[in-house]
């Protein structure tokens, strides 16, 4: 099921879902033939998965409920497609990300996004229970459960859908069972149905996924065994069992799944446990209370301590805490990157760049080394070439993180390439929803005496496609109109 943490803010991603219902509802009026082999393509077909999945990420890129962090973005990229390539879905790309929120909860919207929780995340032991919650994510949109769930309702009834998306939004699955009662009187039964059947098709086919990835069945059960029996706070901000309720016996089903499986993983590498520390270090309140509790026994140890640290603006005692834990490991990814930050933080530039030029050499494809240097030369003003050389290889790569758009058109700015600029910049505007701005940025560029009238003409047609990517512009009748 389609769900959404009850910590973010109902009225958005309430209209956001009704958009996308009544979108799938009158574009499926206009093309009856369902595809063959997909019952559903005729109530919501792909194409329009893809427009439904994008407007909800950058819903989301908006009201900054997103992380964007280089390092936690490759991790759960990494590990969503040592998943989904198991699943042999050509027709989709699969997109992973962190939302910043305590509550313990995971959601797939259709398109192929995938939102994983920090709470979530954090409750996790390993990166096995981790791959089982993002597996039954893949699975609800792989087995189109949006669609099959609009298709089997009735659509006229909008005040029934209101109520069941409230529900799910709050995080309260009672309320949408009572609205589907409302709204479907003696079908009702069928639909309540329907959600169970879709938790129990998606757990199946997650298990074969966890199964085909040698990631450990018995520690996605466990998982949910932990989440059943939660007490205290972690009981309180458990919502992933009001939007993925259990049914009887899952646990049991799945754990008897696992005896299958021989030398299952439980980690595939240890960047599951500096993710960890990351996400964790970002939501603690208290950093005074935690760094007293911690010591410095390790590298995992001393780079949690170290995160505190600097999240205190403490560079010097983040640079005592990690300093001979990196040059122990000097190859570490994770060690590095944030030591080079501290030496930044303290005006080391040259320090700084030496660190993450020795990583690099390790790990010269490693797009967050590349996105590291260049954000340090750009903010300092350094070497702005060799930093563009970084920087452009990686547009496909974070073409929908708004931190490396914003970092890119600062670049051109300070090279003083106004067109190109132009460019970033309003990708990274609509990428945060503010379509008004894009334009205006465009309208500037185009205005401008520095930009070249061939590039003008390039900037005139992105700004076509901006104006007809989203909700279309009213049009005259007769005559000529903006988009086709």
């Amino acid at each position: 099921m389609v769900v959404i943490m009850k910590k973010y803010s109902t009225t958005f991603l309430l209209t956001t879902f009704i958009t996308l219902l009544l979108f799938s509802y009158f574009t499926s009026a206009d093309n009856n033939t369902p595809e063959l082999g997909d019952p559903y393509s005729s109530t919501l077909p792909l194409k329009d998965e893809d427009i439904i999945g994008l407007a909800t990420y950058r819903r989301l890129q908006q009201y900054d409920y997103i992380n964007n962090d280089p390092l936690v973005i490759s991790y759960v990229n990494y590990l969503g497609n040592l998943l989904s390539r198991n699943v042999l879905d050509t027709k989709r790309k699969y997109n992973f990300f962190v939302v910043n929120s305590n509550d313990v909860n995971a959601f797939a919207v259709p398109g192929g996004y995938i939102g994983l929780n920090s709470g979530l995340i954090k409750l996790t032991k390993n990166e096995a229970q981790l791959a089982g919650v993002i597996a039954h994510e893949i699975s609800h949109i792989k087995l189109r459960h949006s669609a099959e769930m609009i298709a089997s309702s009735n659509m006229n009834s909008i005040s029934m859908w209101v109520g069941i998306i409230a529900g799910i939004f709050a995080g309260n699955t009672e309320a949408s069972l009572a609205a589907f009662k409302l709204g479907l009187g003696q079908t009702a039964q069928a639909n309540i149905d329907l959600i169970r059947a879709n938790e129990v098709e998606a757990d199946g086919y997650a298990v074969d996924i966890m199964y085909k990835s040698n990631y450990s069945i018995n520690e996605m059960a466990n998982f949910f065994y932990d989440m059943q029996n939660a007490t205290g706070e972690i009981q309180r901000s458990l919502a992933y069992l009001s939007t993925h309720p259990m049914y009887e016996n899952r646990i049991a089903n799945i754990k008897n799944r696992s005896v299958k499986q021989n030398n299952a993983l439980k980690n595939t590498t240890d960047d599951y446990i500096f993710i960890k520390n990351i996400l964790s270090s970002e939501m603690i309140d208290d950093i005074n209370y935690s760094i007293k509790r911690l010591d410095n026994k390790d590298k995992y140890t001393a780079h949690k301590l170290s995160l505190l640290y600097f999240k205190k603006s403490d560079y010097k005692n983040a640079h005592k805490a990690i300093y001979q834990h990196y040059k122990k490991n000097q190859d570490n990814l994770y060690l590095s990157i944030l030591f080079a930050k501290i030496l930044a933080n303290q005006n080391d530039v040259d320090g700084a760049l030496t660190v993450l030029n020795h990583v690099k050499n390790i790990y010269p494809l490693n797009s967050v080394v590349s996105l590291s240097i260049a954000e340090i030369l750009i903010e300092n003003n350094k070497n702005l070439n060799y930093a563009e050389k970084l920087l452009e290889p990686l547009k496909s790569h974070y073409s929908l993180n708004p931190n490396y758009l914003r970092l890119l058109s600062k670049l051109h700015t300070m090279r003083n390439n106004y067109y190109k600029s132009a460019i970033s910049l309003s990708d990274y505007y609509v990428l945060l929803g503010e379509v008004k701005v894009a334009l205006e940025v465009i309208d500037n560029s185009i205005k401008s005496d520095k930009i070249s009238s061939l590039r003008k003409q390039i900037l005139e047609k992105k700004k076509l496609s901006i104006i007809c990517s989203g909700p279309r512009p009213l049009e005259p009748i007769f005559g000529e109109k903006t988009c086709n």
